[in-house]
């Protein structure tokens, strides 16, 4: 293993799917993924932040009038902010 793939060892296990394999013409076969541009992998460690933390609080963020509104509304305002302070 080089230094780099070392490196990114980690992240990569984190890769949900990884280790998948699919049934081709030629038998099982592990499967290639190759658009990481556009939509790139699921990420365990984000994706078990949004379903644990975030998941719970989803809401409409056009209504204030319960407790998953109001949260949603203020995560959205606080990512505008935080997106034009990196714009």
């Amino acid at each position: 293993m080089t230094d780099l793939e070392r490196y990114f060892a980690d992240f990569r296990r984190n890769i949900t799917g990884i280790n998948t394999e699919i049934e081709t013409p030629y038998g099982r076969r592990k499967l290639v993924y190759a658009d990481w541009i556009a939509s790139g992998r699921l990420y365990t460690p984000i994706e078990k932040r949004i379903s644990d933390d975030i998941g719970p609080m989803v809401g409409n963020t056009h209504s204030e009038s319960s407790a998953t509104g109001i949260a949603m509304t203020n995560a959205y305002h606080h990512a505008q902010r935080i997106v034009k302070n990196h714009v």
